[in-house]
Parts: structure tokens; sequence; C-alpha cells
């Protein structure tokens, strides 16, 4: 299984909406360069969702950064701030910072990694952001 999000703009693109896309793709790879063994899986989120909330968005992402993939699209670990479990080799998740802005629009970046020696692969990663 795989789970994948983008963001396709049609004609301009307002500054707001790439300023926030902006954001979101720089929290998901400060996650992603976090990730490696013995890393506690709530400070993947917590880096995430820190660099949103200094932007000033921090009201606006309100699921988790990510969840597990195996057999089942959504399955355990949930990669959130209350998972103090510890990232370890082989394991593969999502990691999908997001900005909802209520009535106006949203922007999620959804890739799938996984855990390696030193860090992580990303698996979408041949999919353009």
């Amino acid at each position: 299984k795989s789970d994948l999000t983008r963001v396709f703009f049609l004609g301009k693109i307002h500054s707001e909406i790439k300023a926030i896309y902006d954001i979101v793709l720089q929290a998901q790879a400060l996650a992603i360069n976090k990730i490696k063994p013995g890393i506690k899986i709530c400070e993947v989120e917590e880096i995430a969702r820190q660099h949103i909330a200094l932007k000033g968005y921090g009201g606006f992402f309100g699921h988790n950064l990510g969840h597990g993939i195996g057999l089942e699209i959504h399955e355990k670990p949930a990669i959130s701030s209350y998972n103090k479990e510890t990232i370890q080799k082989g394991m593969v998740f999502t990691v999908e910072p997001a900005i909802y802005l209520p009535g106006e629009f949203g922007i999620r970046i959804e890739d799938d990694v996984l855990v390696t020696e030193n860090g992580c692969e990303v698996l979408s990663d041949s999919l353009h952001k």
C-alpha cells in the first residue's frame, strides 16, 4: 500500500497560497531530515508543527503528521506529538504536514518514507512537489 498527496495549481497562484505551500513544504523537509533510528516519533511531529506555528498557522494543522503504512493504508504508528515510541529501521510511514484555512483552501503534501540505517528514503520522491 501507499498514501500520497500532491497539490496542483490551475491558473495564476495567489501569493498567500504560494507562501502557505512553501511553509508546508519546508515543514515536511524538516520532519524528513529528522527521521532516523533512535529518534522518538514525537520529535518528528514536533519539528514540523513548530515550523508551521512559528509562521503563524499553528491552529490550522488539525491532524497528526502521519501514520504507518503496511497491509493497510492507515496503520500504527501514529506520527504524533503524543507518541513517545522510538523510530526503528524498516518502519514505513507517511509525512503529511498541512495547513487548512476553513472556507478558503487547504494545502497538504504527503510522502511515504522507509526508515533506513542512517535516516530515511522517501519512497515517493520521484513525484514532483
